[in-house]
C-alpha cells in the first residue's frame, strides 16, 4: 500500500555528520536534505506497526538488520500537487509524467530544494548530554524545511491513518493512504534512495568501482548510461536503538543517479534501500 507522511511542522532530515556543539566546536550548522533516509522511514514504520516502538527479542537482533527488515519503496516528495525525486545533495528532480527532463547538454534538470521548499533557520544553544545544563559559548544553527504535501512511500505493512511522532526530534506527522500508480518499466531507472553496495577491500583505479556488483541488478559498469549521472558516496545505515550504536557505513549509489536497471523495485544489499523508479528521458524544448 502507498501512504503519505505529512509533517505538520518544519522538519530537518540529516544524512551524515555529527550535529552537536560538544563534538564539533563552538558553532555547528545542521543542513537538511529534502527527504529522509530509508532507515528513518523504516524505523518509523516498524515503530507504529509494533505498538509504538516496542521491541522484543533484542538479543536476536543483528547490528545491521534491526530496522531494515521493513520492506518499503520510495520515498518520493509530493509538494503543491507535483511529484519530485531526491537528487543528493540538496536537490530535487521534478517528475512530469514519469519523465526526466534533460537540458541542452543532456544533463538531468534539477531544482535546488531550498528554492522550492524554503528554509527556516533555527538558532539554539548547546546542552550537556548528562544533566541538560547549558554549555557556555556553544551555539547551533539548524536548517528546517516546510513540506506542503508529504513523503510518499510504499510499504507491505498495514498502516493505520492517524497522527504519530517521527524522527529523533519526535516531530508530529499525519499518515494517510495514498493513491499512486508509478510505472513498472520505462527506458531507464532513476535511483530514489541509496543503493547499498558491498565494501571494496582495495581500490586501485576507477575500473574497480565499475566491477562493483549491484545485487539484483548487475555490475555497475554495465548499468551506467553514457552522459547520465551516477553518484557514488558513503552512507551510514542509521542508528541501532537496541544496541545504542550507529550502524556500519557502506559505499552506495546515491539518489539522482540514473541506471539501465529499469524495473520498479529495490536493488542492493539491504531490504528497504535501493529503490528504483522507471522513467523516460526527454530533452527540454
Amino acid at each position: 500500500m502507498f501512504i503519505i507522511i505529512r509533517p505538520l511542522k518544519p522538519v530537518s532530515f540529516r544524512w551524515g555528520g555529527e550535529f552537536s556543539p560538544a563534538l564539533s566546536g563552538p558553532m555547528n550548522r545542521g543542513i537538511s536534505e529534502p527527504l529522509p533516509l530509508p532507515s528513518t522511514i523504516a524505523g518509523f514504520i516498524y515503530s507504529i506497526a509494533n505498538g509504538g516502538g516496542k521491541r522484543e527479542n533484542l538479543k536476536e537482533l543483528s547490528l545491521e538488520n534491526e530496522s531494515v527488515k521493513v520492506k518499503l519503496w520510495g520515498p518520493l516528495l509530493y509538494h503543491k500537487g507535483k511529484y519530485y525525486a531526491h537528487s543528493y545533495p540538496g536537490k530535487l528532480i521534478e517528475l512530469d509524467d514519469w519523465e526526466l527532463k534533460l537540458n541542452e547538454n543532456g544533463k538531468v534538470e534539477e531544482i535546488e530544494a531550498i528554492d522550492l521548499l524554503g528554509v527556516i533557520n533555527k538558532v539554539g544553544i548547546g546542552v550537556r548530554f548528562d544533566n541538560k545544563t547549558v554549555m557556555e559559548s556553544m551555539l547551533y544553527s539548524q536548517e528546517l524545511i516546510k513540506i506542503d504535501g508529504g513523503i510518499i512511500v510504499e510499504v507491505e505493512q498495514e498502516v493505520n491513518r492517524g497522527y504519530y511522532t517521527m524522527g529523533g526530534e519526535s516531530g508530529i506527522v499525519k499518515v494517510e493512504p495514498w493513491e499512486l500508480a508509478p510505472p513498472e518499466s520505462k527506458d531507464c531507472g532513476l535511483v530514489i534512495s541509496p543503493i547499498i553496495l558491498s565494501p571494496i577491500e582495495k581500490v586501485v583505479s576507477v575500473d574497480d568501482f565499475y566491477d562493483m556488483e549491484i545485487e539484483g541488478c548487475g555490475k555497475l559498469g554495465k548499468e551506467i548510461i553514457e552522459e547520465l549521472p551516477v553518484k557514488i558516496g558513503l552512507i551510514g545505515l542509521g542508528f541501532n536503538i537496541a544496541y545504542n550504536v550507529r550502524r556500519p557505513i557502506y559505499p552506495a549509489i546515491l539518489p539522482g543517479s540514473v541506471l539501465r536497471c529499469n524495473k520498479r523495485g529495490n536493488v542492493g544489499k539491504f531490504t528497504g534501500w535501493g529503490s528504483i523508479l522507471p522513467v523516460n528521458c526527454r530533452k527540454s524544448s
